[in-house]
């Protein structure tokens, strides 16, 4: 907050745009009540714009000690150029850009106590802040929040603790707290005040961080940069370099996945990204194929949460062209229908109610806010609401044997030589060659010729949506390659024009990649599990003279043969029990033994795809119709 001593300077700040002044009409009016109300609102840093004269400049001095003594943050700013007053040297010509410097360049000065005081320690559940002699264990801490952050705190304070809960981003709860702990350990309540407050700023500055709510400066690059991101956007291995460099980074198999992941982050530029939501058993990569993509995507454009508040993405500065990233899809109804409004419209809306200045009425007001995200997701509940899944890709991590073998591989190698050169030396350059690159892409206008040959499934509803995101999927890669193609002018429009290699790579993607799982209903690790309980019931119906379908199991046997957890052998035992692929044929139940029996020997009933033309189709469509054109 500013601070002048004089309506009229007040003005003549306030007039060019400066903001947070108020006048308090000589420096000798501010009291404890004041000082209370700052507290109040959080405010940190408090500017002395005082005049120019000695009276001023001594009170300045005064109030500066004061309010340190306050655990405030002040800045003395003057009049430049021996001016009296603000208003004088306004009229005199001096910029508000001058001014703006000054409070930005000026000297802070604050307590060394403060800056010492507070130590932070957090481990998975909770925070422990040590402020002197007293001790504060939170826990319950949302990452993001707003106007809202409860909590429960345990207070140690020599031999002696108390627990209570506390909104800490509310003075009338901070208040009674304090109150609270004075009494029992016979403490100043300013001075258990003064370290809640210390708490707040630093949850609130973590939080900003997370949101990179920071105002970024443009990142500049050098030439060298830009020809290495040019060089690998110009390659026609792009997307096989895609998939190797992540596999240097840490993530091995999943080639599909990858390129898809890849797709998603780089998709931010366009006005309809694609969304992505991985489906998968814990412990079974889904962290690590997101975090390496995170690796790979600009800092400035990755907006990364763990958790968040029911209103948190109302007020994250900029979601506009971000990857998002959400961790695991553990949310709010609330949380979820803006997820869905964010992907379909594009906007956030919410009604706030408002006092209108010249009646004093109350009134609502409908506040939108633009939003273009490329977002991903990762859970372990594949029965999701059918109204998020139609707004992403649903895709599977690899839970196979020879996967979980790939990746042993790729750990036993993390104490060598030759992974201590490359995370030394080639993966800081990976990760230069795509944040580049990143940069390097632009937004286009981009136009599918070979749309009219589309065809594609319409035999259930969701078919609507998921034709529209293959359409952008193809666009996507389309956008990748952008390097790679010749930019086309049609009046004022400037566009580029998808290929058949985008339309290879998009089909690959679509078909391997993302339909199987999302057309099937069904975990991948519950189809994988129905092929290897077939292939164990006929091994042994051929030693007894049995069919197939008459042999019965019990979970450790299949455990046993498939080398499967047992969660996951019962998790996906239930989903075949409950889709009538396998029945129990006795006990089953909390206490006694389960035998399993397969309904009948036969494959999991597919989509048949064969709708969509492959590239190979397209090529000769095209062909077909430049011979008439000849």
């Amino acid at each position: 907050i500013i601070l002048t001593n004089s309506i009229l300077d007040g003005l003549s700040l306030i007039e060019p745009g400066i903001e947070n002044v108020i006048a308090v009409e000589g420096t000798g009016n501010l009291c404890a009540d004041h000082i209370t109300r700052l507290r109040d609102n959080r405010v940190k840093t408090v500017v002395f714009a005082f005049s120019n004269d000695a009276v001023s400049r001594g009170g300045a001095g005064i109030l500066t000690d004061l309010f340190i003594t306050e655990g405030f943050k002040v800045k003395l700013i003057f009049p430049p150029n021996s001016h009296k007053d603000w208003n004088e040297a306004l009229l005199s010509g001096v910029e508000s850009k001058k001014i703006k410097d000054l409070i930005d360049n000026a000297e802070i000065f604050e307590s060394q106590e403060v800056k010492e005081a507070l130590k932070v320690q957090k481990n998975n559940i909770e925070y422990i802040f040590t402020i002197g002699d007293i001790k504060y264990t939170l826990t319950g801490v949302k990452e993001i929040f707003v106007s809202d952050l409860k909590v429960s705190v345990k207070v140690e304070h020599k031999n002696d603790f108390d627990i209570d809960n506390l909104n800490l981003c509310s003075s009338s709860s901070r208040n009674r707290f304090s109150l609270n702990l004075s009494r029992k350990f016979n403490i100043e309540p300013s001075r258990i005040q003064k370290d809640l407050l210390k708490i707040l700023v630093y949850l609130e500055a973590q939080r900003n961080k997370l949101l990179g709510t920071q105002e970024d400066d443009k990142v500049e690059m050098t030439e060298e940069e830009k020809k290495f991101g040019m060089e690998f956007l110009k390659s026609p291995d792009l997307f096989e370099q895609i998939v190797n460099d992540m596999t240097t980074l840490g993530y091995v198999g999943e080639d599909l996945n990858k390129q898809l992941l890849y797709l998603c982050a780089s998709s931010r530029k366009l006005d309809d990204p694609i969304s992505i939501l991985i489906i998968s058993q814990s412990a079974s990569g889904k962290s690590m194929l997101v975090d390496t993509v995170r690796k790979l995507t600009p800092s400035e454009d990755v907006v990364a949460l763990t958790s968040l508040s029911d209103q948190a993405l109302n007020y994250i500065g900029d979601l506009l062209h971000k990857f998002l990233i959400l961790g695991e899809s553990v949310h709010s109804e609330i949380i979820e229908h803006q997820l869905r409004e964010m992907l379909s419209a594009h906007e956030l809306t919410r009604l706030v109610t408002v006092k209108d200045d010249k009646t004093g009425k109350m009134t609502s007001e409908m506040i939108k806010t633009k939003v273009i995200v490329a977002s991903v997701m990762g859970t372990t509940n594949h029965r999701i609401n059918p109204e998020n899944a139609s707004r992403y890709f649903l895709i599977n991590a690899d839970e196979s044997r020879e996967q979980t073998q790939r990746i042993h591989e790729v750990q036993r190698n993390k104490y060598s030589l030759e992974r201590h050169y490359q995370k030394k030396h080639i993966i800081p350059e990976i990760i230069k060659k795509h944040h580049a690159s990143g940069r390097l892409l632009k937004k286009l206008v981009i136009v599918n010729p070979f749309r009219k040959y589309l065809r594609f499934p319409d035999i259930t509803m969701r078919m609507r949506r998921d034709h529209d995101r293959f359409l952008d999927l193809i666009a996507s890669v389309c956008h990748q390659r952008q390097m790679q193609k010749k930019i086309k002018i049609d009046g004022n429009v400037e566009y580029i024009e998808c290929d058949l290699i985008d339309y290879k790579i998009a089909y690959n993607i679509m078909i391997y990649c993302v339909l199987a799982y999302t057309m099937l209903d069904m975990p991948k690790s519950a189809e994988d599990l129905y092929e290897e309980l077939r292939e164990m019931a006929k091994e042994s119906g051929k030693k007894k003279n049995l069919k197939t379908n008459e042999i019965s199991f019990t979970q450790r046997q299949i455990r046993e043969y498939t080398g499967m957890s047992n969660s996951s052998v019962k998790q996906n035992l239930k989903t075949l029990t409950e889709y009538e692929y396998v029945s129990i044929v006795k006990g089953g139940d909390a206490r006694t033994k389960g035998y399993y029996r397969l309904k009948e020997d036969e494959e999991i009933n597919k989509l048949n795809f064969s709708t969509i033309p492959t590239p190979g189709e397209i090529e000769e469509l095209i062909k077909k119709d430049e011979k008439k054109d000849k």
